[in-house]
């Protein structure tokens, strides 16, 4: 049962190829790591739709980058693309009602999901009783396997003020699968 994670230089070498105009290679980033990209966005916004949309406006971000651009920190950059579009989703989507995350959730719980994809997804649920800087320390540090410091410069955050949310969201995260644990023994 391992996490899915994204290498670095897997990551710039699918940027790169991408925005050259390689569309077969978008399509394989795409059913590698689309499931996953669209779980982690939707920590952001919580909903299919939206998160459906912040997937297909990040992938066009790697589609219009300039490959004569090159980026120091694929994940770094990848991750900020999402946020930065997430965030801007979210207020121009505030007011219109849209199908609950769980019922997305539920939705993808079918036996053809691979078991990382399922895994992904019982991580991402853990990862609900987190507030959003807290799943966000998380995401970066365990997922995109970022140094905490990495983590404080990308979040624009004072690195012990990230140490701490960290430290205090792998407590919730323990007790949390203790607790899930104990209801499934009982």
């Amino acid at each position: 049962m391992g996490v899915l994670k994204i290498e670095e230089k897997e990551l710039a070498w699918y940027i790169r190829e991408i925005s050259s105009g390689h569309e077969k290679v978008l399509e394989q980033f795409y059913e590698t790591y689309g499931r996953f990209l669209l779980v982690l966005i939707l920590s952001f916004v919580k909903t299919k739709e939206c998160a459906e949309e912040v997937l297909q406006d990040v992938l066009m971000a790697i589609v219009t980058h300039k490959p004569d651009q090159p980026i120091i920190n694929a994940k770094a950059w990848l991750f900020r693309v999402i946020q930065n579009i997430a965030q801007k989703k979210r207020r121009e989507d505030q007011p219109m009602p849209t199908e609950p995350l769980d019922e997305y959730k539920e939705s993808l719980c079918e036996d053809s999901i691979p078991e990382a994809t399922e895994n992904t997804i019982d991580q991402i649920e853990a990862l609900q009783c987190l507030d959003e800087v807290e799943q966000q320390c998380v995401l970066l540090s365990v997922f995109g396997q970022m140094k905490l410091p990495k983590v404080a410069e990308i979040m624009g955050m004072p690195y012990d003020k990230i140490r701490s949310k960290y430290d205090y969201a792998i407590r919730k995260l323990k007790k949390y699968y203790a607790e899930r644990k104990d209801c499934c023994e009982g």
